[in-house]
């Protein structure tokens, strides 16, 4: 596995040129130290992937320089390697220095390549098991703010449809209050809209305004009023005889742009009634 460092650290010099002649094959960079004071020197100064230590050293034992470079460094791999086999230094090596593997001097040179290539691989998926739990993790966290934000945003749009609703019947009772006639019409010139003063003027009886057209109820002068208001889109004003003697002062107000935020055309016509004359 190419950039991975090692690091072994033993008192031996012919052991530290023996375990090079091992690796030197290998595509690992090797470095090395003859002491664990030597050791942790190293490894404030480098990157260290992998440590191979010797269990019996003078002033620092194998296991004392784990247990300091796994508190220091506790993303690099340990290695106990050691000429002695009793439990107590296995034991102590696993639940202080917590080491990977325990190898036995002397050792062969097919097995610990493969054992270096197995610790590797071990530290690899260890590794990206950490960044993918960082990454849940931190998913998780947007997720969370996510949903908190949603929640608000779903609570204020609530809030303003229940006072859109409370709007639209307020003005609905407004419209069927005026005492004014009133008319909506679309660009196609059907009646989409009426007050309970238009059905009271203009209504045929048996029949309904609500959806019928223009030309159903409504004479040529009318409709030229309402087509001039939607060609312009400026209010026109006009007069309107009624069919029983009564009058109207007619205002033809456009829909247009500026009105909603949804471009839309029609129109609005208030019929405001003139007093017969005698």
């Amino acid at each position: 596995m190419e950039n991975n460092t090692i690091l072994i650290v033993d008192d031996e010099a012919n052991i530290l040129r023996a375990l090079r002649r091992v690796f030197r094959r290998e595509s690992y960079r090797v470095l090395t130290a003859s002491s664990g004071a030597e050791g942790l020197e190293i490894l404030q100064k480098e990157h260290i992937d992998l440590i191979i230590s010797d269990q019996r050293m003078p002033e620092m034992s194998g296991v004392q320089f784990l247990a300091r470079a796994k508190e220091l460094y506790p993303g690099t791999i340990r290695i106990i390697l050691s000429g002695y086999t009793d439990v107590d230094s296995i034991t102590e090596a696993i639940n202080v220095g917590n080491v990977y593997k325990f190898i036995l001097k002397p050792w062969e040179d097919a097995a610990l390549k493969t054992t270096i290539r197995e610790s590797f691989e071990v530290a690899r998926l260890q590794r990206e098991n950490r960044e993918l739990t960082e990454t849940i993790k931190k998913q998780n966290e947007e997720l969370r703010y996510l949903n908190k934000n949603l929640e608000k945003e779903v609570g204020d749009r609530t809030a303003e449809i229940k006072l859109q609703n409370e709007a639209l019947k307020l003005a609905r009772d407004i419209l069927e209050s005026l005492p004014v006639a009133v008319v909506g019409a679309d660009d196609e010139e059907s009646i989409v809209m009426v007050n309970s003063q238009t059905r009271r003027y203009f209504e045929k009886e048996g029949q309904m305004l609500l959806g019928s057209r223009l030309q159903s109820y409504f004479g040529k002068d009318l409709l030229e009023l309402i087509t001039n208001a939607l060609n312009t889109e400026k209010q026109i004003e006009g007069q309107y005889e009624h069919t029983d003697g009564g009058g109207f002062n007619v205002y033809c107000t456009p829909l247009s742009k500026g009105n909603f935020e949804t471009p839309r055309r029609g129109v609005v016509i208030s019929f405001l009634s003139r007093p017969q004359s005698h």
